[in-house]
């Protein structure tokens, strides 16, 4: 049940990690690399389409899970998370409603690999 997808497990925990790395990530770049004078430009849009684009594999990963714990919850809140993202990153910009998304989605990664642990260790009992 558990092994069916051992690639595919950790999808929503990599999907996260992947969506902050691009968002705060990049950031971090530009800041260091215009410290040291050097002037980088990125589309905005294009920028935000990798972080929403990591954040659906999130849920993707979590839609996946749903059938190994079936507990809807995880999935539930990362899908908020991830319509959260969408809004800030394509309709109104706002710092704290974006780091509110990521706190969804990570809260929501977090679950779901509790709950398949749980699964895990009750099946080697």
């Amino acid at each position: 049940m558990l092994s069916d997808r051992p690639q595919l497990s950790r999808l929503a925990a990599v999907g996260t990690v992947l969506s902050l790395l691009t968002c705060y990530g990049t950031l971090a770049l530009i800041g260091v690399l215009g410290m040291l004078g050097i002037v980088i430009s990125f589309n905005n849009t294009v920028w935000a389409g990798a972080i929403v684009a990591f954040a659906v594999l999130a849920v993707i990963g979590l839609g996946l899970s749903l059938t190994q714990h079936h507990k809807p919850w995880p999935v539930l809140l990362g899908t908020l998370g991830a319509a959260v993202l969408v809004y800030v990153m394509f309709v109104q910009y706002d710092r704290m409603i974006e780091i509110l998304g990521f706190i969804f989605l990570s809260a929501a990664a977090f679950w779901d690999w509790r709950l398949k642990s749980k699964l895990i260790k009750a099946a080697t009992k």
